[in-house]
């Protein structure tokens, strides 16, 4: 692990401890629709639970949960709140506690495994 990156992927690892993790990944997060196109977006890690899809942002220290009986669509998009990579990125659409809809968008290296992942 790099100087820096190692510390800040082990912190937010720590966010999945005492959890069975099913799948965990390194991924890089293009926002979380409600927050707006203005925020901070970036690196972390993605895990997914039984019951939760979980994303740990490395900077700013940030976790996102995502009950997976919220979960309403889970799909493909070229790009989320006007930023692209020109790759297809993973969107996942929920149901919030207030009853609207979010979604978030990652980059993720294994997109077919985490489509399959989150659809079964």
């Amino acid at each position: 692990m790099g100087l820096i990156t190692g510390p800040l992927r082990r912190r937010a690892t720590g966010h999945f401890a005492g959890l069975t993790l099913l799948r965990e990944d390194d991924a890089n997060s293009f926002g979380v629709e409600s927050a707006g196109k203005w925020q901070v977006r970036g690196n972390g890690n993605l895990a997914l639970t039984k019951h939760e899809l979980l994303f740990a942002q490395w900077v700013p220290n940030r976790l996102v949960r995502i009950p997976r009986d919220s979960i309403v669509e889970v799909t493909t998009a070229r790009s989320h709140l006007g930023k692209t990579v020109f790759r297809d990125l993973l969107k996942v659409t929920w149901t919030t506690e207030l009853g609207t809809q979010d979604s978030i968008a990652l980059w993720v290296k294994d997109l077919d495994g985490w489509l399959e992942a989150l659809r079964s």
